[in-house]
């Protein structure tokens, strides 16, 4: 699966990663080890067991620095499934994974049962997966994350086929990754779009 057309289809995991970002570029001005930055390590690793899994060796490889005229790194361009806290020691984040799945499949099918849903993701029976979505749930309510709606969903996956409709009198167009990056994202097996985050 391609990461990209995936999140631009999944509005909540889009918010997720959004505000993933949002808070690791807050840590980044921050002193390694201090109270403040300790809090907000552990608020992003919370929030990154939700978003996609793990990067491969692949993905790591893919990692390259984004340089200036001068030669000068200004920036890094890697996976979109690169953690902000590399390594986290508990239950395995693939079920986090699978709950913020089944929970978006749901805002965008509601007539979809929960049992129905924890067969088709794996989950032991309906209460397992319902006590997981109200634990990811309460995740989103203390960071100010909205649920998108099942309107939210359908508009998503307009825009992104929207995005590859046949156009009269073009030929191939470039849409660029991010406003203002001319360069396009080399595109690999698990990362269709290389994330950028700027140094401070």
């Amino acid at each position: 699966m391609f990461d990209l057309p995936y999140i631009a289809t999944h509005p909540l995991l889009a918010q997720i990663m959004k505000h993933s970002a949002t808070l690791s570029e807050e840590a980044d001005g921050l002193p390694p080890g201090s109270p403040a930055r300790k809090k907000l390590d552990r608020r992003i690793t919370e929030l990154e067991q939700y978003r996609l899994p793990k990067p491969d060796a692949r993905d790591l490889e893919e990692s390259e620095p984004i340089l200036d005229s001068s030669g000068q790194q200004i920036g890094e361009r890697h996976s979109l499934r690169k953690r902000f806290v590399p390594k986290r020691r508990g239950r395995p984040e693939e079920f986090r994974i699978r709950t913020r799945a089944a929970l978006e499949e749901k805002l965008a099918h509601p007539r979809a049962t929960w049992r129905e849903l924890a067969i088709k993701h794996g989950f032991q029976d309906r209460k397992d997966l319902e006590r997981f979505v109200r634990r990811l749930k309460d995740v989103l309510k203390r960071e100010g994350i909205a649920l998108p709606t099942k309107d939210d969903y359908e508009r998503a996956a307009a825009e992104w086929a929207q995005l590859f409709a046949p156009r009269r009198n073009s030929s191939v167009r470039i849409i660029p990754a991010y406003a203002g990056e001319r360069r396009s994202a080399r595109i690999g097996s698990r990362s269709t779009l290389a994330s950028i985050r700027t140094l401070q």
